[in-house]
């Protein structure tokens, strides 16, 4: 027992004199799932671009059918500039905008004398979505004045025959026009078509990334942690502590239970940080904060026991230190410490959920969602025990040999 606690001192103090190291390997899981988070966002995203308008008319008609693009949900996708012609193709053949609209000079006279006019529209060709957008909306808004040439031609033309209309030209058309508006009542309100909506499935809320990729990356940094910490064992023998020790009635087995209680009292610190920061950063409500992080602990520590075995089996430091990572990359792609499962297909998540953090991810997740309990963690404990206490034993009887 002196031992032992000397043992667990030595490695916290040794930890404690290169905390770089520690953070490290626990930061750039967070730095990734951070990055992540700023790139993609949590709420719902729409694409952004640019409308160029050269409006040549500067009419009410002109002005009345660019606005078209300055209300809702329109005026949150495209920004509108007012600018020239040859500017506005020049910042085209620049790509700094989604469309060009040229609205040419006469534009209101003629379409009041129901005369062509030509509205021109140059799109950006590295871009689909917004420039087609422009393009179906203008369509629409063309579909709208031809429609309303049809029906009020008369009053148009009324309008359109005097450069300043009187009194009396102005009322007769606020009369045919109200009429037009009467005659069209009963085709428009109320409408002859009924639109019936059955809902076939509920509407997807809106991933939160950072929820979503917290609990790979916290089970990425606690693998680097695990590795990093069973590589010092080829520390240990490269400055004598194995040599050292073999010559005592002390058994390797105790140095290697110190190794695995200090990670323990590391990795209880770096769970709480973790869990702590699901529920700041991510907005995520944990529903059992202690057996989650009880969890975390119990995970890393049976890591730490897998890795160090494989790193106790290796013919040198560069190889346990080659082959360490040839197992954890794999392990992280494939057991959702990368990429969630919910972003993997269904195979291939259904492989990666039976790899040992794949497991361990998939109950954490239910700690989290408060779908399992303390006897899930009794039960889940109990088999990392279990394997756990069969990988000390053998560890520990490896380690004689790299004396």
């Amino acid at each position: 027992m002196p031992f032992l606690l000397a043992a667990i001192k030595k490695d916290l103090r040794r930890l404690g004199r290169d905390p770089l190291a520690l953070a490290i390997s626990f930061g750039i899981p967070l730095v990734i799932v951070t990055l992540i988070t700023l790139v993609f966002g949590g709420g719902q995203s729409a694409p952004q671009g640019r409308l160029l308008v050269a409006d040549e008319d500067g009419t009410l008609l002109s002005q009345a059918l660019t606005s078209a693009f300055s209300r809702e949900p329109l005026s949150k996708m495209l920004v509108l500039e007012t600018t020239g012609r040859e500017e506005g193709r020049r910042r085209m053949d620049r790509g700094d905008a989604s469309a060009l609209l040229i609205v040419p000079k006469g534009f209101q006279e003629a379409f009041l004398q129901n005369q062509p006019a030509q509205l021109q529209l140059v799109t950006n060709p590295a871009q689909e979505i917004l420039p087609n957008i422009v393009e179906e909306t203008l369509s629409i808004v063309v579909d709208g004045g031809f429609y309303l040439q049809r029906q009020a031609a008369i009053p148009l033309r009324a309008i359109a025959a005097e450069k300043t209309p009187s009194d009396d030209t102005v009322a007769r058309v606020s009369v045919a026009l109200n009429r037009l508006g009467r005659s069209l009542t009963k085709y428009l309100n109320p409408p002859l078509i009924d639109l019936e909506l059955h809902v076939a499935a509920a509407k997807r809320e809106n991933q939160n990334v950072a929820a979503l990729f917290l609990p790979a990356m916290l089970f990425m940094g606690l693998l680097f942690v695990a590795n990093a910490h069973a590589l010092d064992i080829w520390k240990e023998q490269s400055w004598g502590t194995l040599r050292r020790l073999a010559t005592t009635p002390v058994s390797m087995g105790a140095l290697l239970g110190g190794r695995v209680i200090s990670l323990a009292v590391i990795l209880s610190g770096l769970a709480l940080v973790g869990v702590a920061g699901m529920r700041w950063f991510a907005h995520v409500a944990v529903a059992s904060v202690s057996l989650a992080t009880l969890w975390v602990v119990l995970s890393g520590t049976a890591f730490y026991l897998f890795l160090v075995t494989i790193a106790v089996h290796a013919p040198g430091p560069r190889a346990a230190n080659v082959i360490g990572n040839l197992v954890v990359f794999p392990l992280s792609l494939v057991g959702g410490s990368f990429f969630p499962f919910e972003m993997m297909p269904d195979w291939m998540a259904s492989i990666g959920r039976l790899t040992p953090n794949g497991w361990a991810v998939t109950e954490f997740k239910a700690f989290v969602a408060g779908s399992a309990h303390m006897q899930d963690l009794l039960a889940g404990a109990a088999f990392m025990a279990a394997v756990g206490t069969l990988l000390f034993l053998w560890t520990s009887r490896r380690m004689r040999k790299l004396v």
